[in-house]
């Protein structure tokens, strides 16, 4: 007689030897048949969410003793305490797993009232299987692999990084149920981009200024950090920083000694021309003259 096992992630990540894992809550896994085949096992009761998508080929899994068989471009759902059984897959069948503690998850969704009451947990009871088109299906692909790369690089804010981009995987998963009309908190993952951003300009601006810097640093593209940045705030990334870089020069010309080429070079420009016109554009003034002008008030 078989004896199910129940699985926590941590549990799962050791016996499968998964690498893109964060701590205990998150992980990420890609397969083939192969990676499939090394699976088959007994069933398993898994203490944790698991959304599968089908890239290519076909799947056959048991969930709970029910039969399902998943296509390119299918997507399934299952719940803490659910039993799953892999039964059977295609030669070229390849798929993602999004793996997810369930506290973490609930956590997750706790921080989105709107959230919390529109997502289906009784619709994925019944274990439905998401035909998505080929753009939704690229779309998650795309997030699967954000946070597969958010997990496997070094970063200051992974933690804020994870906890957003699996949120956005939960509004994924309600659109599928009540359609792209779901307006959850989109503006509140914005927010979270917008904070961060301004927290790693605060740090950096005296080296970098350069928009792909911040954007690589939070996983995300260029243009969709500028239009994120301008939405909000109605400034623009090169604006925030130059802020900060003009406060900066001013707090330096009043309250230090250094001469004009010390601080071009603390503050990396290309050279004490491109300083001074710099300062010049934001002031109207010479940084010496403002200087000169500050002192002349003590």
């Amino acid at each position: 007689m078989l004896h199910n096992h129940i699985y926590n992630l941590t549990d799962l990540t050791i016996q499968q030897n998964i690498e893109d894992t964060y701590g205990a809550v998150v992980a990420c896994v890609a397969t083939n048949r192969n990676i499939m085949e090394g699976i088959r096992q007994q069933p398993m009761t898994l203490s944790f969410f698991s959304i599968i998508l089908v890239v290519d080929g076909e799947q056959q899994y048991t969930v709970n003793g029910n039969l399902l068989t998943l296509q390119m471009n299918d997507l399934i759902v299952t719940l803490p305490h659910q039993t799953l059984n892999f039964i059977s897959c295609s030669q070229e069948v390849t798929s993602v797993h999004l793996l997810i503690d369930s506290t973490y998850f609930n956590d997750t969704i706790n921080m989105d009232d709107r959230l919390r009451e529109s997502l289906p947990f009784e619709l994925f009871t019944t274990m439905p299987v998401f035909h998505l088109g080929e753009s939704k299906a690229v779309e998650f692909y795309a997030l699967f692999q954000q946070i597969q790369k958010t997990i496997s690089q070094p970063h200051l804010y992974k933690n804020e990084m994870i906890k957003y981009l699996i949120h956005v995987s939960q509004l994924f998963l309600t659109e599928q149920v009540y359609g792209d009309n779901v307006n959850t908190h989109d503006l509140k993952h914005k927010e979270n981009i917008f904070k961060i951003f301004i927290h790693l300009a605060a740090r950096n601006f005296r080296k970098e200024r350069q928009v792909r810097f911040y954007a690589d640093n939070l996983n995300i593209t260029p243009t969709y950090l500028s239009r994120v940045v301008k939405e909000l705030s109605g400034n623009t990334v090169y604006g925030y920083l130059s802020n900060f870089l003009y406060n900066e020069i001013c707090m330096l010309l009043k309250t230090t000694d250094m001469t004009m080429i010390e601080i071009s070079e603390e503050l990396n420009f290309n050279d004490q021309s491109a300083f001074t016109n710099f300062f010049k554009q934001k002031a109207g003034m010479t940084p010496l003259a403002y200087r000169k002008g500050k002192a002349s008030l003590y």
